[in-house]
C-alpha cells in the first residue's frame, strides 16, 4: 500500500498539530499536579495546626484544672490547720459589720452560729466581737444580745469583749452592751439608744393633682402607715405604744449589761449619739483600745482565731483569691 501525495501532504500537515495538542495537554497535567500539591500542603499544615492547636487547648484545660485543685487542696488543707489552731489556747475573733437584719450583713442565725463554734474549744481565752454597725432590726439585735448573755452566764471565766470601729449605734450598740466589756476609738460613735419609724403623708398632694386613692381593707388601722391616708389619732397612739415598748426593752437590756458602770444622764437614753471619749465619761464603753492592744494586754499567749459565716465554696474561693470574676470562669468552663 503506497501513500499518494495529498496522503503525505495531510500526514505532514497534522503531525505539528498532534505534538502541540501533546505538549498542552502535559503542561495541563503539570498545572493540576502543581494544584494537588499545592493543596495537599495546604492540607498538611492546617492538619498540623490544628494538631497544635488541639495540643494546646488540652494543655491550658489541664493547666487550669490543676491550678484548681492546688487551690482547693490549699484551701481545704488551711480549713484544717484551722480547726487543728483550735485545739490551743484561742481567742476568737468573730466580726459583725454592717447593717442587722434578715439576709443582711449581720444576721442572728449566723452570728449565734458562730458564737457556738468558738465555745466548742475546750481551750478558748476569750471572745472579741469587731463591731461596726449602724444598727437595724430590734429583733435579730434582740437575740444575739441573748445568745451573748447565755454564754456568759455558762462561762463566766470566759469574757467576751465588743472593739468598736466607726459605730455601734442603735441595734449596734444593743448587741455590744450584752458584753463583759466594751471598748472603742476615742472617735467612734458609741450609742443612738432609741427607736425610730419614718415616713412621709401625701394625702393632700393626691387631691391637688385630682387622683382619687382607694384603700380596702377589713380592720379599720391596717393601713394606718399608708402615707395616702391620714393618720388616725387611735393608730398615732397605737403605734407610739409599740415604739415606746420597743424603746424600753433597749434600754433594760443596756441597764442589764452595763449595771452599775452606766451613768445615767438626760440624754443617755434619748437616741442621742456619743463620741468614744463621750461615751467612756457615762459608761457606755469601759475604755480606749483597738483590738490588737487587746490581744497584747489580755491574751498575749493565745492564738486568734477568726470565726465568720461559711459562704459558698465559689464565693468563698473567689473571695480568697480577691478576684470577683473567679465564679463566672467557674461556670463558663466547659469541656469541648
Amino acid at each position: 500500500m503506497s501513500w499518494t501525495e495529498e496522503e503525505d501532504k495531510a500526514a505532514k500537515h497534522n503531525q505539528p498539530t498532534i505534538k502541540a495538542e501533546s505538549k498542552s495537554q502535559q503542561q495541563g497535567i503539570d498545572a493540576n499536579n502543581e494544584i494537588w500539591t499545592l493543596l495537599e500542603k495546604t492540607l498538611l499544615e492546617n492538619m498540623v495546626e490544628k494538631r497544635r492547636a488541639r495540643r494546646w487547648k488540652i494543655f491550658f484545660r489541664f493547666t487550669t484544672l490543676a491550678i484548681f485543685v492546688g487551690i482547693f487542696a490549699a484551701w481545704f488543707t488551711r480549713a484544717e490547720l484551722s480547726d487543728m489552731q483550735i485545739q490551743g489556747d484561742t481567742v476568737a475573733i468573730i466580726e459583725m459589720q454592717g447593717i442587722i437584719g434578715a439576709e443582711a450583713d449581720i444576721e442572728s442565725s449566723e452570728m449565734v452560729s458562730l458564737l457556738d463554734s468558738a465555745y466548742r474549744s475546750n481551750k478558748l481565752q476569750g471572745v472579741i466581737i469587731e463591731m461596726n454597725s449602724p444598727g437595724g432590726s430590734p429583733v435579730h439585735s434582740g437575740i444575739i444580745y441573748d445568745a451573748i448573755r447565755n454564754k456568759q452566764a455558762v462561762y463566766p471565766d470566759i469574757p467576751i469583749l465588743v472593739v468598736v470601729e466607726d459605730m455601734a449605734a442603735s441595734g449596734g450598740y444593743y448587741i455590744a452592751s450584752a458584753a463583759t466589756e466594751i471598748y472603742a476609738n476615742q472617735a467612734s460613735l458609741v450609742g443612738s439608744i432609741g427607736v425610730i419609724s419614718a415616713g412621709f403623708e401625701a394625702s393632700e398632694l393626691l387631691e391637688k393633682i385630682g387622683v382619687e386613692r382607694r384603700v380596702f381593707t377589713a380592720g379599720r388601722n391596717k393601713a394606718f402607715l399608708d402615707p395616702f391616708t391620714p393618720m388616725t389619732d387611735e393608730a398615732a397612739l397605737k403605734w407610739q405604744s409599740v415604739l415606746n415598748e420597743t424603746h424600753q426593752q433597749f434600754i433594760d437590756a443596756v441597764k442589764a449589761g452595763r449595771k452599775d458602770r452606766l451613768t445615767i444622764t438626760d440624754d443617755v437614753f434619748s437616741g442621742i449619739i456619743f463620741t468614744g471619749t463621750q461615751a467612756e465619761k457615762i459608761g457606755l464603753i469601759d475604755g480606749l483600745a483597738s483590738i490588737n492592744q487587746l490581744l497584747e494586754t489580755r491574751f498575749p499567749n493565745a492564738s486568734p482565731v477568726v470565726f465568720e459565716p461559711k459562704e459558698e465554696p465559689l464565693k468563698e474561693l473567689a473571695k480568697e483569691l480577691g478576684v470577683e470574676f473567679a465564679v463566672k470562669a467557674m461556670n463558663q468552663f466547659q469541656w469541648q
